[in-house]
């Protein structure tokens, strides 16, 4: 059986052929990885940055979402958790990594405000 399969790769001289990849495989492979790394892992390591800094800058008295959608104001602020005040007299301890944005606008851009105006009528 391998006798049948180096004869196949014999060559005209006699020789037996290496068997390997083209010789274009390695500058595509290359650049393949490099289209990778640029629109797979470099904005993921950029989005993971921008989390941490705004992580580190939260503050007492911010108003924030959390990644569960629960809108409340920081009231205390350890190294690993935060303690939001999501309603009068009701406080809920949280990771510091599980908030996800802070609520200085509605998510769809409106006022955030509980008391805000309903539109007139016509």
């Amino acid at each position: 059986m391998m006798n049948t399969v180096l004869l196949l790769w014999q060559d005209a001289g006699g020789d037996v052929a290496t068997a390997g990849p083209s010789p274009l495989f390695w500058p595509f492979m290359l650049i393949g990885m490099a289209v990778f790394y640029f629109f797979m892992i470099r904005p993921s390591v950029k989005e993971q940055k921008e989390q941490k800094t705004f992580s580190d800058s939260l503050k007492k008295g911010s108003k924030v979402i959390t990644a569960g959608g629960i809108h409340g104001t920081i009231s205390a602020i350890d190294e690993t958790q935060i303690s939001l005040l999501i309603a009068p007299k009701t406080v809920i301890t949280v990771q510091r990594g599980s908030i996800s944005l802070e609520q200085t606008k509605s998510v769809y851009g409106g006022n955030t405000s509980s008391t805000a105006k309903e539109p007139a009528k016509a």
